[in-house]
């Protein structure tokens, strides 16, 4: 043992501490959707295969061989969408300078929630961060409007046409109305969650947006974030909550280091 570690370059060093963080980042990334029980079928039929190679069983080593060598393929195609996913947070971390600074419009926010989980008007308002939302925006109903609680309360009332779609707001701007969302299909999802609910997990899955939900039946306001749901929020836990997210880091600033450091950072 010792004699193998005597040959180890510092290169081998930096290669297995790379190797170990891009692990470390996919597994966050796949962690609690279905993603990683896909994964963990692949790991299975390749430890089927060693199994079959070192027993001698011929014809399952070769069909096992088949499934193996296409491997890197079938990877790309079962993971389409979370490769695009991972691809494009680090493509907007790198060529964002600086950070995103908890826009003026949290108050506004705050207060239409709050004002539409009293009434029972449901809602859901998606907050666009570094990943770009334009292929939602494209077939929504386009607005360029400074956001205020009156506007977002007004876009959500009841009988209204953009009542059952998403408002997408870009800093203090909300952009568009009526917006489509993706579905979330996380079965570890409580099943009694409705569209709303479903459309701002999913939505959060395949960005790193924020997703603001009031209840149409209980009025109960929830915030999706990176495929999770914090539900039953009050007023000051959702300023809180969306301050904290959207603000700048005061550590964003500091040597290139800790720059990248921070930029492998799942957030």
């Amino acid at each position: 043992m010792w004699h193998y570690l005597g040959n180890l370059r510092w290169q081998d060093g930096v290669d297995i501490i790379l190797v170990a963080i891009i692990i470390y980042q996919v597994v966050l990334v796949l962690r609690g959707t279905q993603a990683i029980q896909v994964l963990a079928g692949l790991f299975l039929l390749f430890l089927a295969y060693l199994i079959a190679r070192q027993m001698e069983f011929f014809t399952l080593e070769w069909l096992l061989d088949i499934i193996v060598k296409s491997f890197v393929l079938i990877v790309i195609i079962l993971f389409q969408a979370d490769i695009r996913r991972v691809l494009s947070r680090m493509g907007k971390k790198a060529l964002t300078p600086g950070g995103l600074h908890a826009p003026l419009t949290v108050e506004e926010v705050c207060d239409a929630a709050d004002t539409m989980a009293s009434r029972r008007i449901g809602a859901l308002i998606v907050m666009e961060r570094y990943i770009g939302l334009t292929d939602f925006i494209e077939t929504a109903i386009k607005l360029d409007a400074l956001v205020s609680k009156e506007l977002l309360v007004t876009l959500f009332w009841p009988h209204n046409p953009t009542h059952d779609g998403a408002v997408i707001l870009q800093g203090d701007r909300a952009v568009a109305a009526g917006c489509l969302m993706p579905l979330s299909r996380n079965p570890s999802l409580d099943p009694t969650l409705g569209t709303r609910h479903r459309a701002a997990v999913g939505i959060t899955e395949q960005s790193d947006s924020l997703a603001l939900v009031v209840s149409e039946t209980s009025g109960q306001i929830s915030l999706a974030q990176g495929g999770k749901l914090r539900r039953d929020l009050t007023r000051l836990q959702l300023r809180q909550a969306l301050r904290d997210l959207l603000e700048t880091p005061a550590n964003n600033k500091g040597n290139w280091f800790g720059k990248l450091a921070r930029h492998f950072k799942t957030k």
